[in-house]
């Protein structure tokens, strides 16, 4: 076969012209569509070839889950808690195993006082708590009345005495009363010495100072103002600060029984040195009204009041509304009041034998005497 006759048979089954070459043109025309002729490597060749689908809107797809890993190692297994009941809102009705009120958030309980029988042990055993405590210096603890026949001198001894027996270490109470002072009668010594001797000697060791000092048998010693309950005559500030000077280095506690009044120059210096007071009055209401202005004085002049204690002392058996109405004045203010109740023993004004005292003026001594001490300790 020639070229031209090959190139016909190509354009034959093109569908070109019978005869000549194809003209050549810038375009070529648009061709018939021909049959299409599917042979056996075509049908093959479409077969192996995924259709081509239309595009179609996108749709989204759910996430794929991942794959699940592979199971743990079983272990053995723990119970679940039991999960809390929802409270029921509506009220019950109390039965005999449930209180008939229930209180809200409990509270852990603070430290109570003891009530009943156990109250009289529980508040000694608070006085020796506070009594037995160590000090930092000798606390001086002063005991002050506005007049005389308060029970001022009782109520030193008193307080002297407790404080010696919860403690191991050595107790002074002094006689600063330039009068007729009292206090080693109430304690129940002597001293052939005085406060004046002992700041005009000077003593350089305890051996000394004891020579100038009375002791009692429970161990409490006593420095009179006077020998022998002589009238101390002029004793002043100096005088006084030189005596109980000496006395500091030995002594734990110093319990300093005050002339009557408080403003005179030796009760100013006095009160401006204690590390805490026991002011002293009368169970009545005439008492209360002097303790008050007394304590107005103190408020303006001294910054003793927040170290202060009051002794109310009972001079009658039956004091009736009156003291009632006295411990009412006195604890408006905020000062602790404490009532000591009338006593025999104490009221005969012989020496003090601990044993003879009633128990409730024994108890409200101890308490007040505790107070003072506490308050003295506070003072550094």
């Amino acid at each position: 076969m020639t070229d031209r006759d090959w190139q016909r048979a190509v354009l034959h089954d093109l569908g070109g012209l019978e005869s000549g070459l194809v003209a050549p043109s810038p375009r070529p025309a648009a061709l018939p569509a021909a049959p299409q002729v599917e042979s056996p490597w075509t049908a093959a060749l479409a077969a192996s070839q995924p259709p081509v689908p239309h595009p179609a809107p996108a749709v989204p797809q759910p996430p794929v889950p991942a794959p699940a890993p592979h199971p743990a190692p079983a272990s053995p297994r723990v119970p679940a808690p039991a999960p809390h009941p929802t409270p029921d809102p509506r009220p019950r009705e109390p039965s005999e195993n449930t209180p008939a009120q229930e209180s809200a958030p409990r509270r852990t309980p603070g430290p109570r006082r003891p009530v009943g029988p156990s109250s009289a042990a529980g508040e000694l055993e608070w006085v020796g708590a506070q009594l037995g405590a160590p000090v930092p210096s000798c606390r001086r603890i002063a005991v002050t009345s506005v007049r005389g026949g308060a029970g001022k001198s009782t109520v030193a001894a008193l307080v002297a005495g407790i404080i010696r027996r919860h403690r191991a270490d050595r107790v002074v109470a002094v006689d600063a009363d330039p009068g007729l002072g009292s206090l080693p009668l109430r304690a129940g010594a002597t001293s052939p010495s005085s406060l004046r001797h002992l700041a005009a000697a000077r003593p350089r060791s305890w051996e000394e100072t004891a020579a100038h000092l009375g002791r009692t048998d429970e161990g409490l010693y006593v420095l009179p103002a006077a020998p022998g309950g002589a009238v101390a005559g002029t004793l002043d500030h100096a005088l006084f600060q030189q005596g109980v000077g000496n006395l500091s280095r030995y002594f734990s506690t110093a319990v300093i029984d005050c002339g009557a009044g408080l403003s005179d120059d030796l009760q100013r210096g006095i009160l401006a040195e204690a590390h805490a007071q026991v002011f002293v009055t009368p169970g009545t209401v005439d008492g209360a009204l002097s303790a008050r202005a007394a304590v107005n004085w103190l408020a303006q002049n001294t910054g003793l009041l927040p170290r202060t204690v009051i002794a109310l002392v009972a001079h009658a058996p039956n004091p009736g509304t009156d003291v009632k109405r006295a411990v009412q004045m006195l604890s408006a203010g905020g000062l602790p009041v404490v009532y000591i109740p009338f006593d025999r023993h104490l009221a005969a004004g012989v020496s003090i034998t601990p044993e003879r005292v009633g128990a409730a003026a024994h108890t409200a001594a101890a308490r007040m005497t505790a107070a003072a001490f506490a308050r003295a300790l506070a003072v550094r």
